[in-house]
């Protein structure tokens, strides 16, 4: 029980960075990060490129294989 608090305080805190360097929003991220954990990082991903896309346009989004 120790190992998933602990695993689930991480995830906040490393998609709350994430959030905030990406420019989207930081406590709703940190908050899926606390509740899922690891399983929230293809969603935060897509979320992040969707957002790159709409900024830039087709020309300056990648997607890497």
């Amino acid at each position: 029980m120790f190992t998933l608090l602990c695993i689930s305080v991480v995830c906040a805190v490393f998609f709350y960075c994430q959030a905030f360097k990406s420019g989207m929003g930081r406590k709703r991220w940190a908050t899926a990060g606390f509740i899922f954990g690891p399983l929230i990082w293809p969603m935060f991903r897509s979320e992040k490129r969707m957002k790159v896309f709409k900024m830039y346009g087709t020309r300056f989004s990648s997607f890497n294989a």
